[in-house]
C-alpha cells in the first residue's frame, strides 16, 4: 500500500524541522572539522556509533557506493581519526574503529550540537517545550525501528 501525501498530514512541518535540524547539522559539523566532507564525517559516525564495523556495515548504513565509502574512511585513517585492521574472522573484510582524536572530534561536534538545539527550545514556552521534546522522544523512536537498515524506511515510504 502506497501512501500518498494528504494535505494536513503533518509532513510539511517535519520538512521544516529536518531543514532547520539538517542546517544545525551541516553548520556544526562545519565549524568544528575544517578538514573533512560531510560524507567523511558521517562515516566517522558511524563507526564511532557501531565499533567494531566492517567497510560493508559503513556502505550500507550510509546507503553509499563501497568505493565512495572506502575513500572517505580512507582520508579519515590518513588524518588519524580511524584505524582500520583486516577482520581476523575474514580476511576479505577490513575492520574499523575509531581513533582517539576521532572520537573526541564525534564528541565535540555532538556537544555543539546539543548547545545549539538547548538554546533553540530555550525559545519555547515550557508547555510548547516539553510537547517538542515528547515529540523528538516518539519521532526517533519510530525511525530507529526502521534503522537497522536504513533502504527499508525509505521503501516503506513510497
Amino acid at each position: 500500500m502506497t501512501q500518498t501525501w494528504q494535505e494536513h498530514d503533518g509532513a510539511d512541518a517535519a520538512l521544516a524541522a529536518l531543514r532547520a535540524m539538517v542546517l544545525i547539522a551541516d553548520s556544526t559539523v562545519e565549524r568544528n572539522t575544517e578538514q573533512l566532507t560531510l560524507t567523511q564525517f558521517r562515516a566517522l559516525r558511524v563507526v564511532v556509533d557501531r565499533t567494531p564495523v566492517t567497510m560493508g556495515r559503513v556502505a550500507r548504513e550510509l546507503a553509499m557506493n563501497p568505493s565512495s565509502v572506502t575513500r572517505a574512511c580512507d582520508r579519515l585513517v590518513a588524518l588519524n581519526l580511524l584505524e582500520k585492521a583486516p577482520n581476523p574472522l575474514n580476511r576479505r573484510e577490513t575492520l574499523l574503529a575509531p581513533a582517539g582524536p576521532g572520537r573526541q572530534l564525534v564528541d565535540r561536534v555532538d556537544r555543539d550540537r546539543r548547545r545549539v538545539l538547548a538554546g533553540v527550545l530555550s525559545r519555547l514556552d515550557p508547555a510548547t517545550r516539553a510537547a517538542a521534546i515528547t515529540a523528538f522522544e516518539r519521532f526517533a523512536g519510530a525511525v530507529e525501528a526502521d534503522e537497522s537498515d536504513s533502504r527499508s524506511l525509505l521503501r516503506r515510504a513510497n
